[in-house]
């Protein structure tokens, strides 16, 4: 079975309800978990070929941290900080980096850029007090 069937099925429906409605950026097996409590026969393949069709259509943004790979609803353009640490990710928004990163993007030639964002890495509050 293939990925690119361009339809909205049930299944598409409670992934993406599922990631609108949790801004914490869910991981796969945390999307698989949820998923799997209205949908008890869904398989884990089953989930990531949906993300990966969800988000090649726009509908979902993928961000790696850690080499994990979590989800977000598709938004306002919008940048990240994430914790080094604990992989916690804060969404910021900046309608002056995202100009900036968009005019340096759109000087690359032989390449359309379509968006931008930058992520920022450190340590959250929480992590800085306990080091």
């Amino acid at each position: 079975m293939g990925c690119n069937n361009f339809k909205l099925t049930n299944q598409r429906a409670v992934i993406l309800d599922y990631i609108r409605d949790n801004y914490n950026h869910p991981s796969v097996e945390e999307i698989f978990n949820a998923v799997k409590r209205k949908l008890p026969r869904i398989s884990k393949k089953t989930v990531y070929c949906n993300l990966k069709f969800l988000s090649d259509e726009s509908l979902i943004q993928e961000v790696r941290v850690k080499g994990v790979k979590r989800y977000e609803p598709k938004k306002e353009p919008h940048h990240h900080l994430i914790c080094k640490k604990c992989g916690l990710i804060i969404d910021i928004k900046s309608d002056g980096l995202f100009r900036h990163t968009m005019k340096i993007g759109k000087k690359v030639k032989d390449f359309d850029v379509e968006f931008s964002n930058t992520n920022f890495y450190g340590l959250c509050k929480k992590c800085r007090k306990g080091k």
